[in-house]
């Protein structure tokens, strides 16, 4: 069964979008399959407290939900690697294009967290960043965006309506 590590812009995005269904993650939670590294755990909890309780009730559910970097094996080399793999810059051939730290949260965006931690756990990233994507692919690391993760989650359902 696929998992997937979520970035802070998913979360928001499906939230925005399918707040009413987002209990409908919860099966995906308690079987491993829906993760967030702390850096995006606390980035949720300091901005938007609706989805900061959605996060808390889904970390009780499965305590495992937030991956801790430090309590993960070889997750804290790989997110530090990362990190200054691609913090600054991230260069593809011989073009270069802005890190993750060109972000409004800089040296503090947990887009590194995100790629280390669906690398070491064989997961697939949730996530529209330029950046993340970019890492993704050079890291081998399957990366697909919130509308796609809506689909393959079920969220997303076409209404058909009648007039």
């Amino acid at each position: 069964m696929d998992a997937y590590v979520l970035d802070a812009d998913a979360l928001i995005n499906l939230h925005r979008h399918f707040r009413k269904r987002m209990r409908n993650l919860l099966g995906m939670i308690v079987q491993q399959r829906l993760m967030v590294p702390e850096g995006v755990y606390r980035e949720i909890c300091r901005i938007d407290d609706a989805l900061k309780d959605v996060l808390e009730k889904w970390e009780k559910a499965n305590r495992q939900f937030v991956v801790k970097i430090n309590k993960t094996p070889n997750l804290s080399a790989e997110w530090q690697r990362i990190d200054q793999c691609y913090g600054e810059q991230i260069k593809i051939g011989k073009q270069g294009y802005p890190g993750f730290w060109s972000s409004c949260s800089g040296r503090k965006a947990a887009d590194a967290q995100v790629v280390a931690a669906a690398k070491v756990l064989q997961a697939t990233v949730v996530s529209d960043d330029r950046a993340v994507q970019m890492a993704c692919m050079l890291e081998n690391v399957q990366c697909i965006g919130w509308a796609e993760f809506a689909r393959v989650a079920g969220l997303a359902q076409l209404t058909l309506f009648s007039g």
